[in-house]
């Protein structure tokens, strides 16, 4: 059988394609740009119950919501929370958690949208599509250089994305590498990124498991490559951020996963660090 599904990632991004979805309350580290590829609307639910119907939407990151996209066809552009990208886009939500938009605004890119839901696109191809997709919302902002992060803060996320082994990466370790103590490490990089360190290790995690998952490995041996505790730890976080079990993820089957090169070493498999 065909895989009806396709995840593209990249180093600050990864692009989730299916032809349908419906999930209960989920929220995740990344912002999250969703668009209809069919034009037809799909429903968003808050936490605090308010619906909106819409053909596209932005998510902030950590916002919970539940998804029904019932046979539109959804594209979804996970963001990294430290990227430049991300940091870019922020301004857009705002005091807004949940953004809904018109599909009409990406104009003259949403032929390609039907292309990359059925895998006719290739991982080039899809990459260009999805920041020209972010560059629409944007507008003129996109031509400007995003607010940059301190030296410090991107020294420290270049160890948690490279870290390995089974070894735990010490907060007094990370702040000696800055040169900075605890305290104002861990206030900087959430006034910087918007995430605590620790929240941001979990998605490290994430993101080398989804990675591990081309080679239609066990799960148990993805998790603990991963840095989870075990297969369970793995699939609750899954479901609690995508909706979606590691095990439909990991079906080659359901799902077709491409990674690129740049992105195995942003996030390199083996042991994560936890902390």
């Amino acid at each position: 059988m065909p895989a009806v599904n396709h995840l593209h990632l990249w180093a600050d991004r990864f692009f989730y394609v299916t032809p349908a979805i419906q999930s209960g309350l989920t929220a995740r580290s990344s912002a999250t740009l969703l668009a209809s590829a069919s034009g037809r609307p799909f429903t968003l639910v808050s936490a605090s119950g308010e619906a909106l119907r819409c053909t596209a939407a932005l998510v902030a990151p950590n916002v919970a919501r539940r998804l029904d996209a019932d046979g539109c066809g959804l594209l979804s552009l996970n963001i990294d929370p430290a990227s430049a990208l991300c940091r870019s886009l922020s301004g857009l939500w705002r005091g807004d958690a949940l953004v809904p938009l018109d599909a009409r605004r990406f104009g003259q890119l949403r032929d390609g949208f039907e292309g990359v839901l059925h895998g006719q696109l290739d991982d080039g191809a899809a990459h260009r599509l999805s920041s020209d997709m972010v560059h629409a919302l944007l507008g003129r902002a996109a031509e400007q250089p995003g607010r940059p992060l301190d030296q410090r803060v991107s020294q420290v996320l270049r160890v948690l994305q490279s870290a390995s082994g089974r070894g735990q990466v010490p907060l007094r370790d990370l702040a000696a590498q800055a040169c900075l103590s605890p305290d104002r490490l861990t206030h900087l990089f959430h006034e910087q990124t918007g995430l605590s360190i620790k929240r941001y290790l979990l998605w490290a995690k994430i993101r080398r498991a989804v990675q591990l998952m081309v080679g239609q490995r066990p799960l148990t041996e993805i998790a603990l490559e991963g840095g989870f505790a075990d297969a369970a730890h793995m699939s609750r976080t899954f479901h609690s951020h995508f909706g979606l079990p590691p095990s439909f993820l990991a079906d080659a089957d359901q799902v077709r996963v491409r990674v690129d090169a740049h992105a195995l070493c942003t996030w390199p498999a083996g042991h994560a660090a936890d902390s």
